[in-house]
């Protein structure tokens, strides 16, 4: 049998406006109003039980991919994601663009919303993202910066709420680099969620304090809380979650020794899951390093969600696009 029609695209007085606004970009996940998250997650899952049911709704639409970092999990899904709504996906990469060769980022963005329906970007300096945004005329997704990584929060939060029901008042520990772009948007999605969220970094890890605080603004509203420490043992006392991550990033080599040392305490293995509750699952976004920032046993073991949160990372970015591309065409129209 096909499969069925896909449901109507949301207006812009519709359901999930009505539970806030869909904004113009998505840069950061402080960008989604806390009413606008569950309903994009809503319709993620309803996509990844029928992957192909929205094979008409941007059929003839393209989106653009600009990679200036290196990417696994983020081009393939964004590329499918686009080829289960109809759409075509252009991957460019900087040495392939007028940007290597004195093209200004708003002229560029100019002249590629113009061609594109939408524009994904992966690159270092969040200011980049943000530049494109505003002189773009279509929605621009942020596909990692070193600040943000928004596209992978929204597969977080997806497997959390698949494993556990519920999102509202799970309690969450962040190990590692307070700094991190990962650390940075779980915070925002577990305040927006009205999750618990304790994040333990070493000294000098920790993390900005005007993001630290615009998220206890936000769980303030929804009823979550976040909280800081130095020590892992106390962050996963009550934690639920516990999310690793790589300890050096793709552009910090230089600084591999040094930041290892600093991070050591901060492995997420038996010994610390064993001061966690038993119902306790664990969070890597990946690559991981194993026997690094988490071991191989943990990785592969039966209380790790971090191939469901991989897997995740298609149809969030199904949602995404449809969501976003739409209303822009609804408020264009």
């Amino acid at each position: 049998m096909p499969p069925p029609p896909p449901p109507p695209a949301p207006s812009v007085t519709d359901s999930p406006l009505t539970r806030g606004k869909i904004p113009d970009h998505l840069l950061r996940v402080s960008d989604l109003d806390p009413g606008v998250l569950p309903t994009l997650l809503d319709l993620a899952d309803d996509m990844k039980r029928e992957p192909l049911g929205w094979l008409d709704s941007l059929r003839g639409a393209t989106v653009g991919c600009v990679f200036e970092k290196p990417s696994t999990r983020t081009r393939v899904s964004l590329a499918t994601a686009a080829q289960r709504l109809g759409m075509a996906a252009i991957v460019l990469n900087r040495d392939e663009l007028q940007l290597g060769h004195g093209e200004t980022v708003a002229d560029t963005a100019r002249v590629l919303s113009s061609y594109l329906d939408a524009i994904t970007v992966r690159t270092y300096e969040h200011s980049t993202v943000e530049e494109v945004a505003e002189s773009s005329s279509v929605p621009v997704i942020n596909a990692l910066t070193n600040s943000h990584h928004p596209c992978q929060s929204l597969a977080d939060l997806m497997a959390l709420r698949e494993h556990f029901g519920t999102l509202a008042g799970l309690r969450a520990a962040f190990i590692g680099d307070g700094k991190s772009n990962t650390c940075n948007s779980f915070l925002s999605a577990c305040a927006a969620s009205g999750m618990h969220l304790v994040i333990a970094s070493p000294p000098g890890y920790e993390t900005d304090a005007d993001l630290l605080e615009e998220a206890r603004q936000t769980a303030d509203q929804t009823g979550g809380s976040v909280s800081v420490t130095t020590e892992p043992e106390e962050a996963v006392r009550d934690a639920q979650a516990l999310y690793a991550e790589v300890w050096v990033a793709m552009d910090q080599h230089d600084q591999a020794a040094e930041r290892t040392t600093h991070l050591a305490r901060y492995r997420v293995d038996d010994l610390l899951l064993s001061q966690a509750p038993q119902d306790a699952m664990v969070l890597h976004c990946l690559p991981a390093v194993r026997g690094q920032e988490i071991t191989s046993d943990i990785l592969d073991g039966p209380r790790c969600l971090a191939w469901q949160q991989a897997a995740n990372r298609l149809p969030t970015a199904q949602a995404v696009l449809h969501t976003l591309i739409t209303t822009s065409q609804q408020r264009a129209g």
